[in-house]
């Protein structure tokens, strides 16, 4: 024992200072991934399996829905995707369209589905009609035109996964309070980077709220009540910006009793993409909004871009150092494959269970500029001014 004492202190004794620090460094980065991989990040795989497996019940409660959808010159897509939404395997539901003035055929689409389908409901925005966010003013008088109680939302270049998406979204309206948040996907036609920044930052909005806590949301799958739209007098809080339609309002009216999260592969939309809605305009939307989120959410995930950065500086300047050394830079490697190797767990695991495809070789290049891609989007914003969104 003692000799393998003094062998271990002897590699010690083999390191500088600088090493020291490096490899203290790079050790605390890891350490602290980790955790938020295999503890937090891992929660929406962990949750998922645990139903599957009959560990976790979830309710069975089939209210009447009314779906919404706002959009404008989407006729294409409304007729690729609207038929899916019209032909779910629930009792109980209505679709209702806002047309936000549209001037290509989206009128005819809707109107030729309309006498097809008599659940289909179409109304619009009036023109001239003086709003800062038109997306918040549509769903607004969507909202004000609902049905019933129980509110899901999505887009028109949305499609669920199968007939039993309000099934899964609904089933959690135990009580009028519920907040659900669906899980969504960018669709191939995306660049690969847009398809797992998207995927990443679903599951981080997932894994928070598993942890009881609001952190972003997703207008294109998303569920709440119309009584708790009129109690919180709708976007009023956030009438002053374009967007936040969606996080913002959740961030008023979730709480640890009654967020939930839906995670069912049936349940999952595929998002796609065109002229009027790009990736870009996505990240621009999130980080003009972040600044009004809760703030241990902020803190949380602040803490793990941070601790990613530092990983790969230490990880890289450590390596370097440590050259002559086999031995360290064994240790090295080794802490860089444990790293990589919870990713490809808790990510393709997750991938999996929401019959989402995986990702193995780019995983380590986009981990590894994503944080500056969100830096670059925050710097445009912070250049361009908060007028051109508020």
């Amino acid at each position: 024992m003692n000799e393998i004492d003094f062998s271990i202190i002897n590699v010690f004794n083999n390191l500088d200072t600088v090493g020291i620090v490096l490899m203290s460094v790079l050790g605390f980065c890891l350490l602290v991934q980790l955790i938020y991989y295999w503890g937090i990040l891992a929660r929406p795989y962990r949750y998922e399996r645990a139903i599957e497996n009959g560990i976790k019940t979830v309710g069975d409660a089939q209210p009447p829905v009314s779906v919404i959808i706002c959009a404008k010159n989407e006729a294409q897509c409304l007729q690729d995707y609207l038929p899916i939404l019209l032909e779910q395997n629930y009792p109980i539901y209505e679709v209702i369209f806002v047309d936000d003035e549209s001037n290509d055929e989206t009128t005819d689409v809707v109107a030729n589905l309309a006498q097809k389908y008599s659940h289909l409901y179409h109304t619009y925005i009036p023109s001239g009609s003086m709003n800062l966010s038109r997306r918040k003013l549509g769903l607004t008088l969507g909202i004000k035109a609902a049905k019933y109680d129980t509110l899901l939302f999505t887009d028109a270049g949305c499609a669920p996964n199968g007939p039993d998406w309000i099934a899964k979204m609904a089933r959690h309206f135990y009580d009028l309070d519920s907040v659900v948040l669906g899980f969504s996907a960018l669709d191939r036609h995306s660049s690969n980077y847009a398809v797992y920044d998207y995927f990443f930052n679903n599951i981080k909005m997932a894994a928070t709220a598993l942890l009881g806590k609001s952190y972003m949301a997703n207008g294109k799958n998303l569920a709440y009540s119309k009584e708790q739209f009129l109690h919180r007098r709708g976007f009023s809080n956030s009438n002053f910006m374009d967007a936040g339609e969606d996080d913002l309002f959740v961030d008023e009216i979730a709480d640890s009793h009654n967020l939930a999260v839906e995670l069912s592969p049936e349940s999952v939309i595929h998002v796609s993409l065109n002229e009027q809605q790009t990736w870009k305009d996505l990240k621009i939307n999130r980080v003009v909004t972040i600044p009004y989120y809760k703030s241990f959410p902020i803190f949380l995930w602040r803490v793990e871009k941070w601790t990613r950065i530092f990983f790969y500086l230490s990880f890289i300047a450590a390596a370097i150092w440590v050259i002559p050394d086999w031995e360290w830079l064994i240790v090295v490697g080794l802490m860089g494959l444990l790293r990589l190797f919870s990713q490809w767990c808790v990510i393709n695991k997750t991938a999996n269970v929401l019959d989402l495809p995986k990702i193995y070789l780019s995983l380590p290049l986009f981990d590894m500029i994503q944080p500056f891609v969100d830096d670059y989007f925050s710097f445009q914003q912070r250049m361009k001014g908060k007028k051109i969104y508020r």
